[in-house]
């Protein structure tokens, strides 16, 4: 299933904030980076470091200030993402949630700040892995730190299983290799609420348990919205196709716009029909009056490139005439 490592949903995300990860630093003593043992990656503690120079020294509160403070701990969260992601065999999509930090502060005896200064550590989480970077926390004063760092952070992360190696019991595709639950980069079908008449393509962007984030695609962030996972506000590729109604294309895209194609050039996944549970085929619909809409044979729909509608089929055929 090399498609489904290939969406890469974190890493666009880390582009869009225009962050680089810094280069994996190595161990500094008799120690590994990180241990992967079950459904955890457990991420020893990392230093402010960039490329392999240590960027911050000194006590916070006294040689830095807080705000010097918590660019360090960023520093240093950056460095927990940068091992997990070597942890998840470069697939940070497999970073369920970030469970606990722990943050070491470098700061005199009266210094009581520690909580500001770690949270550059888990701002970094919140933005990087969205509502999954919520995390346990404790923030830690200490009077000295390995090199004379200012911080120092550690991290336990829970990770999905690999595609290719995976250790988790649980399937994760079925018998004919479709997903069996929803993940971060699907493409789907859904309802643009802000006007009620469109449907759009769509990707899901962030899953919090039964609810999901909706973006539509070439569209910015302020028209995302979450629903519940039987919500029919959303549906599998194709669903349009199927009962001849409109599709709005993704905001810009140039050209006929097909799903097969689409799905190739953003080297993306359909959600498929089978791990869809609303009953209700985009209920808010007010598109054309006496559009009729077909439900999925959940056990049996498979998605595939969409053909032309024949409306689109005259269409091209009387632009050739011409």
């Amino acid at each position: 299933m090399p498609a489904l490592r290939m969406v890469g949903a974190t890493d666009r995300k880390l582009k869009e904030l225009g962050i680089s990860l810094p280069q994996r630093p190595p161990p500094a003593a008799n120690y590994d980076p990180y241990v992967v043992s079950g459904k955890y990656a457990y991420v020893s503690g990392q230093l402010p470091m960039v490329d392999g120079q240590i960027a911050f020294t000194g006590k916070v509160g006294a040689d830095l200030s807080v705000d010097e403070g918590y660019q360090s701990a960023r520093l240093c969260g950056l460095n927990l993402i940068s091992q997990v992601k070597e942890a998840c065999d470069g697939d940070l999509d497999r970073v369920k949630r970030v469970v606990k930090l722990v943050g070491f502060v470098n700061c005199p005896a009266d210094f009581v700040e520690q909580p500001k200064v770690i949270n550059g550590a888990s701002d970094v989480m919140n933005e990087v892995f969205g509502s999954a970077g919520r995390h346990a926390r404790s923030a830690v004063g200490t009077n000295t730190l390995p090199f004379g760092v200012a911080t120092e952070v550690e991290g336990i992360f829970e990770i999905s299983a690999s595609m290719e190696y995976g250790f988790d019991p649980e399937p994760v595709v079925d018998k004919r290799g479709r997903p069996l639950f929803f993940t971060k980069g699907m493409k789907v079908e859904a309802v643009d609420r802000s006007f009620k008449d469109i449907i759009t393509v769509a990707t899901i962007k962030d899953i919090d348990g039964d609810r999901i984030l909706i973006g539509f695609d070439g569209w910015p962030d302020n028209y995302d919205y979450w629903l519940n996972k039987d919500d029919g506000d959303f549906q599998p590729p194709g669903t349009c196709q199927r009962a001849n109604a409109r599709l709005s294309p993704p905001n810009g895209y140039v050209g006929y716009f097909d799903w097969g194609s689409y799905l190739d050039e953003e080297d993306a996944v359909a959600a498929p029909p089978t791990i869809f549970t609303s009953t209700k085929v985009f209920p808010t619909f007010k598109g054309d009056v006496s559009v009729k809409f077909e439900l999925w044979h959940r056990m049996e729909a498979t998605v595939g490139a969409v053909p032309p509608s024949p409306e689109q089929q005259q269409r091209d055929e009387n632009r050739a005439n011409k």
